[in-house]
């Protein structure tokens, strides 16, 4: 009878990827857990002969008893397997599960909250790693991006990337955003994709972006975003080096060009923290600063909002015409907890704000519902993280939290 061969798992995590360390005795090379094989553990086995016929000289007594010794013999057999499968069953959970294969979990990397411009919701996208076992310790990787519902955690699609340079390097992906519906990402610094906000789907453009653009006829070496102004900095494989600007698809060469044509697209009216120029250099901290921009003329006018406020450490989370949002440190201590605060853009007075929390926020978009917040906690809530949602008012709506490894 041929013997069974299956696979030793890991009882801990269900890998098979092991190292034997003496005979019988192996650690896990995905979670470290040692463990060892029992041998009353692994199969049961059982050897039936059939008896020979029994030879009498007495006349034959019972004629039926040969069919009852049958009867009872495949009855014995029965129940002995039955039990010997039962007792398999539940030892083998101990140790090792023969019946499933392990899946290795998803290994997330970069991600990004944006609108779906079609329903007006909060779409959470990440992009991850899948390891798929081929055998033979043999193994590939699939590139994932995936899009979840950031109300309710429901998976909206889960596409697999074709591009083989983000998953052979495992490249980090960055994100900005240049309007609701046009929002762009670079991967491994040469690469340029663009999402579909309306059909959620991350696709790379490098070459459908530049191909008209006879400076980069020899092809893209690096792509990098500039988070001041509303272009990308593009060098081709003959080392010149470019400026991109996505809302009107120009490409300049040189800084002259490049500021003349910032100044045609600068925003007219918005929100920065900086310094006034007549505080320039005498230790001020950063001040809330409205900026208002001539495109004609080319001057600016400024003037401090909150004249009474003192920050520490601000940022913009997000601003439009007639919504403005800051993140501020609520002391001015080492790692102290942050506070989101909605400004009233005529007064500077704060019109709500979140709980002070200790967390880092990353990707912010306005949505139907109001402002979703991509952030992360860190070591002492075990780095869960994910996308809240708060109203126009200041109401947290859902809090879509993931554990460390999801």
């Amino acid at each position: 009878m041929a013997k069974e061969i299956k696979a030793i798992q890991c009882p801990h995590c269900g890998s098979v990827y092991k190292q034997e360390l003496r005979p019988g005795f192996y650690k896990c090379h995905n979670c470290g857990t040692e463990y060892f094989l029992d041998s009353d553990d692994v199969h049961v086995y059982h050897h039936n002969e059939r008896p020979a016929p029994f030879q009498s000289s007495a006349p034959p007594g019972n004629q039926k008893l040969p069919v009852y010794l049958l009867l009872g013999a495949i009855a014995s057999i029965a129940i002995v397997y039955l039990l010997s499968s039962l007792f398999a069953s539940k030892t083998s959970g101990s140790y090792v599960n023969t019946n499933s294969a392990y899946k290795m979990p998803r290994m997330y990397g970069s991600s990004f909250v944006y609108m779906n411009t079609n329903t007006g919701d909060p779409v959470y996208l990440r992009l991850g790693t899948d390891q798929i076992d081929q055998g033979n310790n043999k193994s590939r990787k699939e590139f994932h991006v995936q899009f979840n519902n950031a109300m309710t955690g429901q998976l909206i699609a889960d596409r697999i990337m074709t591009n083989q340079n983000l998953f052979d390097s495992d490249c980090s992906v960055t994100f900005k955003a240049y309007s609701s519906e046009l929002i762009y990402a670079i991967g491994c610094t040469n690469l340029l994709f663009q999402l579909d906000t309306r059909t959620n789907k991350l696709t790379e453009v490098t070459q459908k972006v530049f191909k008209d653009f006879p400076e980069l006829s020899s092809g893209v070496a690096k792509v990098e975003f500039d988070y001041s102004k509303a272009m990308i900095k593009v060098m081709s494989n003959e080392g010149n080096s470019f400026y991109y600007f996505p809302l009107v698809k120009k490409l300049v060469s040189n800084e002259t060009e490049m500021g003349s044509l910032w100044k045609k697209l600068k925003d007219q009216h918005y929100f920065e923290f900086s310094t006034l120029e007549e505080d320039f250099g005498r230790g001020e901290t950063e001040q809330l600063i409205e900026v208002n921009y001539s495109r004609i003329t080319g001057q600016e006018s400024k003037r401090d909002l909150t004249p009474d406020r003192k920050y520490f450490d601000p940022k913009i989370l997000y601003q439009d015409k007639n919504h403005l949002l800051i993140l501020t440190n609520t002391t001015a201590g080492e790692e102290p907890p942050v506070s989101v605060q909605y400004i009233d853009l005529n007064s500077g007075k704060i019109e709500w704000a979140l709980p002070p929390n200790r967390y880092t926020l990353f990707s912010v978009a306005k949505c139907k519902q109001g402002y979703a917040i991509e952030y992360r906690k860190d070591e002492e809530a075990d780095y869960v993280h994910g996308v809240f949602v708060v109203s126009p008012s200041g109401r947290q709506l859902h809090d879509y939290q993931l554990g460390r490894s999801e």
